[in-house]
């Protein structure tokens, strides 16, 4: 009637930080996460990292893939997609293979994209001044090219 749930099986697990949790320090994840509430220090996470509409987050962050609902103040390494959502606020650099946003996101911070096939790295700069998704979109794909 009842299975035991073995250890190797609980990979498919996601780590839940509720929008009522405030974290000072590093966290090291391993697997897939949800961000909904305050953080300040460093997130680190083997998986996927979704960050949720009413998360505010001042940290760095090094994950698989990352999509962003919320607020962001620190610097992302992704090894493959970063994903900004319409209300995603996100103020810092990335590094990552995949540039992903939606109309209506902000992204202030210098971006490197990287190439898969020659593992080039296309820098682009849009510091100065707080701008639309569409026009990091366009940057977005001109690095495509």
């Amino acid at each position: 009637m009842f299975k035991k749930i073995s250890p190797s099986h609980s990979s498919g697990d996601t780590t839940l930080i509720a929008a009522e949790c405030q974290i000072t320090g590093s966290i090291k994840i391993n697997g897939n996460a949800r961000i909904d509430g305050k953080i300040e220090g460093t997130v680190q996470s083997t998986g996927d990292l979704v960050i949720g509409p009413s998360a505010y987050l001042m940290a760095d962050i090094e994950a698989n893939t990352v999509s962003i609902a919320g607020e962001v103040h620190g610097n992302i390494k992704t090894t493959d997609l970063l994903e900004l959502t319409s209300t995603a606020r996100l103020f810092g650099d990335i590094s990552t293979r995949q540039f992903k946003v939606d109309q209506g996101a902000r992204f202030t911070g210098m971006s490197q994209l990287l190439d898969e096939a020659t593992s080039q790295v296309i820098s682009h700069d849009n510091s100065k001044e707080s701008s639309p998704a569409k026009e990091t979109t366009r940057v977005s794909s001109l690095a495509e090219i």
